[in-house]
């Protein structure tokens, strides 16, 4: 096994440094998507596509998968081959096999796969994991999310300051299909050169902003009525649920590490409220419970804590 890092494995990518293998493993999507959208600029032609990428889907592969993923490129530098979710492949599973162990010069071949479960054992994936070159495409920390954030808006030739960025993280929390929506937008929409907080306030709006506010002022007052209008409110905005556990849990260790935040809670009360919090997080994790109901029964138990 080979465990790569994300951003020495975007930058080996950029500069043309391809392996002939790649297993993206983990609950993170768009670090996944990413990283094959990355593979198919670096080494498809765009006139050759159709000949030069296969992809998989499904429980089975066709019987001949093994012929197809190993036919030589038309035109493209290598072939590309991405095979979704084969912690999932019922049937063919063989044929991947067979390609990671005869390594075509000319292949670079991407198999995905979900988060690993400890509490299920697949002889399958553990073989992966031990043959290929391993991302685990985990949640970014807030940390990882404001350099991923930067480096975006860098590479259009802007800048953005830190405070844009944390407020960003605040409103739209770690989805990044949302964030880079988001950001794409900053980008359109600024002709300043830099990216301000008043930009963010400006393109995310300012209603989502106040509901935002009002949510986190209604936990703290203990306002059931104007938190759960103010749930419905950012909900309608198209938020998810997983979204705004992150703005929450974000806003609630605010008050703990000393930073300061609108509508901050007491060290002692925001100890209460997260330990609450994390508790809907594992819930909806293990699958318990709805994420919709979860968010809301959250705020029912954050507003009338003791």
């Amino acid at each position: 096994m080979r465990v790569l890092n994300y951003w020495n494995l975007k930058g080996e990518i950029e500069r043309g440094e391809v392996r002939n293998n790649y297993l993206l493993v983990g609950e993170n999507d768009f670090i996944k998507e990413s990283i094959i959208t990355l593979l198919n600029n670096t080494l498809i032609n765009r006139k050759t596509r159709a000949f030069d990428k296969t992809i998989f889907y499904g429980d089975e592969l066709p019987d001949d998968a093994y012929q197809r993923m190993c036919s030589p490129p038309v035109s493209s530098k290598r072939h590309l081959v991405v095979v979704y979710r084969i912690d999932k492949i019922q049937s063919g599973i063989e044929q991947i096999k067979k390609v990671i162990e005869s390594s075509p010069s000319f292949l670079c071949i991407v198999l995905t796969a979900d988060k690993k479960d400890r509490r299920k054992k697949s002889k399958s994936l553990e073989w992966f994991i031990n043959n290929t070159n391993v991302l685990r495409c985990r949640t970014f920390s807030s940390d990882e999310i404001n350099r991923w954030v930067r480096e975006i808006v860098t590479k259009k030739g802007l800048s953005i300051s830190t405070d844009a960025i944390n407020l960003l993280g605040e409103f739209v929390g770690s989805d990044m299909y949302t964030l880079h929506s988001e950001v794409e937008k900053l980008l359109a929409f600024n002709t300043e050169g830099k990216i301000e907080r008043k930009h963010v306030e400006l393109v995310v709006g300012e209603e989502r902003i106040l509901s935002i506010y009002e949510l986190q002022n209604a936990i703290r007052n203990k306002d059931i009525q104007k938190g759960l209008k103010a749930l419905e409110n950012l909900l309608i905005w198209g938020e998810k649920p997983t979204n705004l556990l992150f703005r929450l849990s974000r806003w609630l260790s605010s008050s703990i590490s000393g930073r300061t935040y609108k509508n901050s809670l007491g060290i002692n009360d925001a100890t209460k409220a997260i330990n609450i919090l994390t508790e809907t997080e594992l819930s909806i994790k293990r699958g318990e419970v709805e994420d919709r109901f979860a968010i809301e029964e959250l705020i029912y138990r954050l507003v009338n804590r003791e």
